[in-house]
């Protein structure tokens, strides 16, 4: 009030989100003012300008980074800007800088908006990470991933630092279900494809840290398509502080329930007949405050995933144009697979502006049935490939038939608890930000399995016996029968140290190392790991940011990070890497180890007045004590023994930034090469060691690119496109064709396509002006609905193979394709 009232000048605006929808009570603050503005409920505001130079608003608002916005001199006049607050900032964020608490460490940083966009087969919150540098997938139904050559099961993953499991028995990515983590209730996360710190625990290829969000106002949201729904809700619980207008949080709680059905992308395979699949889990992150300092958190999910299938037939045509063949498949039986798990997460913690103390107790159970009875009778067929053929088409020469049974009664039930201390203390060491982190876990897995499978087949009504064995007895191709029960203790801990150098801590040096000792095969091992991130002109732009009035002048330099890592990894075995293809159990087996080096480069720059990001990192991974395996679809067979050792190598290179102004897109490249040597027994006593073979996961070139574009003059209506390309892998066979280079599956393309129009929330919201107006308290924050088309090119990927003899006795390799061309339509809100 202090202003003219005659002669007064404001600031207005407005406030959105990376959606471009309407950002209610952001707070605005300004430089020269104490009294706080906020935004209403269509994002606007108005601020007075305080006379004099350097006017500059800060606009917070939770689970989005604040923004600083500069006003220049006005003089009895209105200045009006929009201001866009993103959470959805999918940038690298590496720094030189110890920052504390929220350091990252040399990680690639995302933060994710609750209900995304993306166009997925799944609806899994991993999709996104399979688009990022190092990590690739060739499989659309699953949320497996592979990182620089790693296997599935070599990947670490945190919510809220509590470590996450996966089912163990699954084939196939369809009987897959849902991954533990829920994307709507995620506000940021964390991952590195290698190099990673000490603290994170005891895997050879990535990590992905997970945190959900802590809420600060009610909210309500909800998906349904026609693969599935989704559900959240989340609130806090305030109490006043006596004597004051202020309330402090008591209570929080974060919900999120989930439910899929793929039974019309399923549909689009070769196999059809009766899919029954119900995927479903329901997900609460409940936080109490004794008081600012202390605090208790509970994480639960529970989760049931069932997939049910009746085959009826499968016909699938493959070959050549020289030569095209066909594969006819009728069947009976049903396959019928639980995967049902639960797990909860009870933390308490300690917090100071220096100092954070957490203790946690943690147990995950998962029961696991694989039973399925398949009878198949097939035969196989020459095409006529004659295109001035009436029959153009059609088949004609019978070349083979045969039968088979499948028969499976597997049953995994196993328990995952553990008791864990982790912390970190804030220093300043010649007046440099350092940090000191430590943590402790004891952990214990209790695995029951009982394992029964057999396999029958012939071909062209013959039972083919092993030679020198008789005609007498029916004879299985395959029969595997057991049954374990192990019990291991695991002890683990880890100290590193974090320093920042040089006058404007342009230097960041992290040391740290982890000890783990198990006592199933009472092995310790002990993993030194070292980061070294150098911002090169961080030191030149600091000065000139003192010289010079304006932040952003033309001299400044872009911003250069060079960066560095060093690491042992060690992966004691769990389960699946225990169990050889007889079902026995090697107790004895050792942890494998990977040597990490890595080496890379990011440069942020300016094009056509838009932000960008470049990035490059070369790496090098030494293996051994390996556990070789063959990998079919998404199920892993290891041979249980440490007896390969080998390499991998390559390079990932990202860009990022606005294509399309205020949207960002990126595009992602990584070239691969990783083999292995193995040693076997040959003929009962001769030791052999194969060549240099390329391993399982060797995808030699793989890419993808996620582009986002909008209306330029109705951005209510928006497109994301996502694009995956992988080159061959390769295929082995079990037993001792492991040994020999296998067969190669081809070349994995897919483009999936989403359209969207925000019905209520978006820029040109007329209609949320008029529900605001006339309904009261009755709030719409978004409304909009989506269409995706998946496998926009129809073209058919190959996940596998099945393996037929014709009467002559040559085998033939069906591809097992992956899903077509499928609609979906999705309808999302919040309120």
């Amino acid at each position: 009030m202090s202003q003219s009232a005659f002669a007064q000048s404001f600031i207005s605006g407005k406030v959105l989100n990376d959606s471009n929808q309407y950002l209610a009570n952001v707070k605005i603050v300004n430089n020269k003012s104490t009294i706080i503005y906020y935004s209403d409920s269509l994002g606007s505001f108005k601020v007075p300008y305080i006379e004099g130079k350097n006017n500059t608003l800060t606009f917070f608002k939770a689970n989005y980074p604040k923004k600083v916005v500069s006003i220049p001199t006005l003089d009895n006049t209105e200045y009006s800007i929009q201001v866009a607050l993103s959470n959805n900032d999918f940038g690298l964020t590496l720094t030189g800088q110890v920052k504390g608490k929220n350091d990252d460490g040399g990680v690639l940083v995302l933060k994710i908006k609750p209900l995304a966009a993306t166009p997925s087969v799944t609806g899994d919150f991993l999709d996104i990470i399979k688009t990022l540098p190092g990590v690739s997938s060739g499989n659309e139904l699953s949320s497996q991933y592979n990182v620089r050559g790693g296997s599935y099961d070599e990947n670490l993953i945190y919510v809220n630092d509590i470590e996450i499991y996966r089912p163990q028995l699954i084939r196939s990515g369809q009987q897959e279900g849902l991954s533990f983590i829920n994307g709507d209730l995620v506000s940021s996360l964390k991952f590195s494809s290698g190099g990673f710190e000490a603290r994170y625990g005891d895997k050879l290829s990535s990590v992905l840290d997970v945190n959900y969000r802590k809420p600060d106002s009610f909210s309500v949201g909800a998906q349904v398509g026609m693969l599935g729904a989704s559900f959240f809700m989340q609130g806090v619980k305030k109490k006043p502080i006596i004597g004051t207008n202020s309330q402090k949080t008591k209570f929080t709680y974060l919900l999120g329930a989930r439910y899929r059905g793929n039974k019309n992308v399923l549909n689009s395979m070769d196999a059809q007949g009766l899919y029954k699949s119900r995927f479903s889990d329901f997900q609460s992150l409940l936080t109490y405050y004794l008081n600012p300092r202390n605090r208790i958190e509970l994480l639960f999910n529970a989760a049931q995933n069932r997939y049910r299938f009746e085959p009826e037939f499968q016909k699938t045509t493959f070959g050549t144009l020289q030569r095209a063949l066909q594969l006819n498949i009728g069947f009976e039986g049903q396959e019928i697979m639980d995967y049902n798990s639960g797990m909860a997460g009870l933390s308490y913690i300690f917090s100071t502006r220096t100092t954070e103390l957490k203790f946690v107790a943690s147990g995950y159970v998962s029961q696991e049935s694989e039973h399925y009875d398949i009878e198949g009778l097939y035969d196989i067929k020459e095409v006529d490939n004659n295109l001035g053929s009436s029959s153009f088409g059609d088949a004609k020469n019978l070349l083979g038939y045969g039968y088979f049974i499948n028969h499976a009664r597997n049953d995994l039930y196993f328990i995952v608890a553990n008791f864990a201390h982790q912390g970190y203390k804030k220093l300043k060491v010649q007046k440099h930000n350092a940090r000191i982190l430590w943590g402790a876990k004891y952990q214990v897995e209790n695995i029951a399995d009982k394992f029964k499978e057999w396999r029958y087949s012939d071909s062209s009504d013959y039972n083919i016996y092993p030679f020198g064995q008789s005609g007498k007895n029916l004879y299985l191709n395959e029969y595997i029968k057991s049954k374990t029960n192990i019990t291991n203790h695991k002890i683990s801990g880890f100290v590193q140290y974090q320093k920042g150098m040089g006058k404007y801590n342009q230097c960041n040096l992290t040391v740290g190392t982890r000890v783990l000792h198990a006592s199933l095969n009472n092995q310790t091992v002990i993993s030194p790991r070292a980061q070294l991130y150098y911002e090169p002109n961080k030191g030149f732009n600091a000065r000139l940011k003192k010289d010079t009035i304006d932040e952003n002048d033309y001299l400044k330099k872009n911003l250069v990070l060079l960066k560095f890592a060093f690491g042992y990894y060690y992966q004691a075995p769990f389960y699946r890497e225990m169990r050889n293809f007889d079902g026995q159990i090697n107790t004895n087996l050792k942890a494998q180890r990977s040597i990490h080096y890595v080496g890379g480069y990011e440069v942020s720059f300016k094009k056509w007045g838009r932000p960008f990001k470049f990035s490059a990192e070369a790496y090098y991974k030494q293996l051994d004590y390996l556990v070789p395996y063959v990998l079919d679809n998404v199920r892993i067979r290891y041979y249980a023994a440490n007896s390969a050792k080998g390499f991998a190598t390559g390079g990932d290179f990202r860009i990022n930034g606005e294509f399309i102004k205020n949207i960002e897109s990126w595009a992602s490249v990584s070239i691969l090469k990783t083999d292995e040597k193995i040693t076997y027994v040959e003929n009962g006593n001769v030791i052999v060691e194969s060549p240099y073979l390329r391993r399982p996961t060797d995808k030699r070139v793989s890419a993808s690119v996620f582009f986002q574009d909008e209306l330029n003059k109705n951005p209510d209506y928006r497109m994301n496109l996502l694009l995956n390309f992988g080159s061959g892998l390769p295929y082995y066979l079990g037993g001792t064709a492991r040994y020999k280079e296998g067969n190669t599956i081809p070349t994995y393309r897919r483009v999936d396509i989403g359209f969207s129009k925000i019905l209520l929330g978006g820029v040109g919201a007329k209609q949320l002006k008029y529900a605001q107006k006339h309904l009261g308290k009755r709030k719409i924050e978004t409304l909009w609905l989506g269409v995706d088309v998946y496998n926009l090119l129809q073209i058919n990927n190959v996940i596998g193979f099945i393996w037929i003899k014709d009467f002559q006795n040559n085998t033939y390799g069906v591809p097992n394709y992956l899903t077509g061309r499928r609609l979906n339509i999705k309808l999302v809100g919040k309120f």
